[in-house]
């Protein structure tokens, strides 16, 4: 067998899990860039990157959780961001606001509010899924401690 007949196969010798985490990586990167800005468009695109990225990994019910479930009807009277709760901070929800141009204006901090809930959201089920790097407080860690 030749080295060139290696890669003729269906399967890879390299293992894309490495390149893979640092393209999540940098699509969180590019929400905390856009976050700082108070970019709500920008955040939204590297937002949806990131929910397209973590997908592998969830369950269908985890998917509803970010991206919004299409069944329920989306009430902007009742949205203020003092009451907003955890499963409204979703993509559907926070398209539906940005591609309306009077309640991009008008409903901006709310926008921003739903970003920030849905980027916790996204970094927690990462973080459950191991898709981002342990805290030095992970018991994996603890004999380094002594």
């Amino acid at each position: 067998m030749m080295v060139g007949d290696l890669f003729k196969t269906e399967e890879s010798i390299f293992n894309m899990a490495v390149e893979y985490l640092k393209e999540f990586n940098n699509s969180l990167k590019m929400c905390k860039f856009y976050s700082s800005k108070n970019d709500v468009d920008g955040w939204i695109t590297w937002l949806r990157t990131a929910y397209r990225e973590l997908s592998i990994k969830l369950n269908p019910e985890e998917m509803k959780s970010l991206a919004g479930d299409p069944t329920v009807k989306i009430d902007i009277l009742t949205l203020t961001d003092e009451i907003i709760e955890d499963k409204e901070a979703n993509l559907r929800m926070i398209s539906y606001l940005i591609n309306n141009p009077r309640f991009k204006i008008t409903h901006k901090r709310t926008i921003l509010y739903l970003e920030d809930a849905l980027e916790i959201k996204i970094r927690k089920l990462a973080q459950k899924k191991g898709m981002l790097l342990p805290s030095k407080d992970d018991a994996m860690f603890a004999i380094t401690r002594r």
